[in-house]
């Protein structure tokens, strides 16, 4: 019989084998390109090596416990899905609005969304919610090529409820697991590109020198202390869509742009519950947890149906931008800093 151990690795042995080859992939009816995802395992967080290897010159951060990410624990992934290589854009929410007359979130609750404040020198209030700010005023020019922000996750689900009737099939919001399997494509280091936050730059748009050239003081305090050639994108706020490099199996912006709703309720010690019920109480041994979807509520829940991105986006330092990092919103709140991908299931 062969052992728990041995079963994992013929898993990470069949995804290395097939990530060789070009994943499949398949246009629909908006131009998105989707890539189909092999089923497999990965360590889903911040393992306890990959902090060791963290070498991030904010000290606070480095030594935060990671709470949210944390422990580490082995996911599978049991069937293969497909996932856009690039986020919603905002040619293609205009789309869906046009069609349906839509009306987003900051758009009828009267309080618009959440926008950068770089006026403002405290780091909470750099983000203010204006009456008018929504998806087609998100405080900074936008074209049609990037990402579509000040969308809430009432609103990407609604889109995919919307392209689910275009296209006949069922699309829907990633879970967290598929997101983090995707965007990590086979690798375990802390970013997609190696371990050290210098590797960011080329895979993503993220806070940098160019955002501190046009806000002093922004960037400044996340303490980068890489050069300035490698923290520099050339991008203030949003890039469009599929500008930098992708990540070995296709998929562009898993780090930074925008962070990404997924479809799972948010908790902060999910992870550990998760591995409370993943004890085996016979053996006391792990077993993999299979395809989680995210807790069905907890007790903050009764405060807001808060639900988890991830990411990163054109703010946040390369510290709040691995591909373990989890942020969250509630879900009919809109910020400028948040999109959305689409996922499918494979037939």
């Amino acid at each position: 019989m062969k052992t728990l151990a041995a079963l994992s690795l013929l898993f990470l042995v069949a995804n290395v084998s097939f990530a060789a080859e070009p994943l499949p992939r398949a246009t629909n009816s908006l131009g998105m390109t989707l890539i189909e995802i092999p089923a497999g395992e990965f360590n889903r967080g911040m393992t306890d090596d990959q902090k060791l290897r963290l070498n991030h010159p904010n000290t606070l951060e480095q030594g935060a416990d990671l709470i949210d990410e944390r422990p580490a624990h082995q996911v599978r992934i049991s069937k293969p899905f497909w996932i856009a290589t690039q986020e919603v854009t905002v040619g293609q929410f205009r789309k869906f609005v046009e069609e349906t007359k839509y009306q987003t979130s900051a758009e009828k609750n009267g309080r618009g969304a959440l926008v950068f404040n770089p006026a403002e020198k405290d780091g909470v209030a750099r983000f203010v919610q204006k009456s008018d700010a929504n998806w087609k005023n998100p405080g900074f020019a936008q074209t049609d090529d990037h990402p579509v922000t000040c969308v809430s996750w009432q609103d990407a689900t609604a889109f995919c409820d919307w392209l689910s009737k275009q296209e006949k099939t069922t699309y829907r919001l990633p879970t967290e697991a598929e997101w983090e399997y995707a965007a990590r494509a086979g690798n375990d280091t802390i970013y997609v590109g190696g371990d050290t936050p210098a590797s960011v730059y080329a895979y993503g748009n993220i806070g940098d020198a160019t955002l501190e050239a046009a806000h002093p003081g922004v960037v400044k305090r996340q303490h980068l202390t890489v050069t300035p050639e490698e923290q520099t994108d050339g991008v203030v706020y949003t890039a469009p869509v599929g500008k930098f490099k992708p990540n070995a199996w296709g998929l562009f912006d898993t780090h930074g742009n925008v962070w990404e709703w997924c479809s799972d309720r948010y908790a902060d010690r999910y992870y550990q519950e998760l591995q409370k019920a993943a004890r085996d109480p016979r053996t006391g041994r792990m077993v993999v947890t299979v395809d989680p979807q995210g807790p069905e509520t907890t007790p903050q829940h009764k405060f807001g149906d808060w639900r988890s991105m991830r990411g990163g986006c054109w703010y946040t330092g390369p510290m709040a931008s691995r591909s373990a990092s989890r942020a969250y919103g509630e879900a009919g709140d809109a910020f400028c800093y948040a999109g959305f991908r689409v996922a499918r299931a494979s037939p």
